[in-house]
């Protein structure tokens, strides 16, 4: 015979609050948790308005996880690795055509999205690629994007891979919600961490020479690297645009990435 008892099942509700940090009732919030004893988490970033994008220097490109699909070396994307850190990968040069996980189910997102990422590499649908090729921009070339299938030919996709021919110089020590201490011992330039809001902030000798689509020197995020490109994680370095493609990107109705306008100092 069957017993059947009563559980008491914990439930949550979660609820989601946003405030200005300036605002008063911030404290007020915060103190009543503290008083009834609710757990809660603080995410901190910037805002920006569409003047700001426009009178920024540079903008860096993040993408939200939303937009994520998997690709790159554990499907078959070639790379020269000559130049890479054997500690963390940093420095990999991409040599071919980008590769996604064809099979994997994150690949619906290609429907859903005018540009996806791919461990900080961005693609763009066959209209998007077609305006930005257009548009005559600086530092920026297409290639082209397959999905690998486990026993079945390769499917090149209506997408593009986004490629800046321009890597600029490392950011300055003035950035701030960097960890800089988390960087790779050997390099100094892989395994960067951060905290938001991330602040960048460039030498303006460093911007004299930079295209409408740039890298950074520095790669961000998760690595798993062992010197085998089969088995590797490698997040590549951000890119960098002028405020022409965060236009174009805007006015295609482009979601899933932040934009975060760079900050020029003089000389340290």
């Amino acid at each position: 015979m069957a017993e059947v008892s009563d559980n008491k099942v914990l439930k949550q509700v979660f609820v989601y609050v946003t405030l200005d940090i300036d605002d008063p009732r911030l404290l007020t919030l915060q103190k009543l948790l503290l008083a009834y004893k609710v757990q809660w988490s603080e995410d901190r970033w910037d805002e920006y308005t569409d003047e700001e994008y426009e009178a920024a220097r540079l903008i860096v490109v993040q993408a939200l996880s939303e937009n994520h699909i998997v690709g790159g070396p554990r499907f078959y994307t070639e790379y020269d690795l000559s130049n890479a850190c054997p500690a963390c990968g940093a420095g990999m040069r991409q040599t071919g055509t980008y590769w996604i996980d064809g099979a994997g189910p994150q690949t619906v997102r290609l429907g859903q999205f005018r540009a996806v990422s791919s461990y900080s590499e961005i693609l763009v649908d066959q209209p998007l690629a077609e305006t930005l090729a257009r548009a005559n921009l600086s530092g920026l070339s297409l290639r082209s994007v397959y999905a690998y299938q486990p026993d079945e030919a390769p499917i090149e996709l209506i997408w593009r891979q986004l490629w800046a021919s321009h890597t600029l110089p490392p950011m300055s020590p003035r950035s701030t919600g960097i960890d800089f201490d988390s960087a790779c011992k050997s390099c100094r330039r892989g395994k960067i961490d951060s905290t938001s809001p991330e602040r960048f902030a460039y030498r303006a000798k460093d911007v004299e020479g930079a295209q409408d689509v740039n890298r950074m020197w520095e790669h961000f995020g998760y690595v798993r690297w062992n010197g085998d490109l089969k088995t590797a994680v490698l997040w590549q370095p951000y890119f960098v645009v002028t405020p022409k493609v965060w236009r174009i990107f805007r006015d295609a109705g482009v979601t899933g990435f932040q934009w975060l306008p760079i900050r020029v100092v003089e000389d340290e």
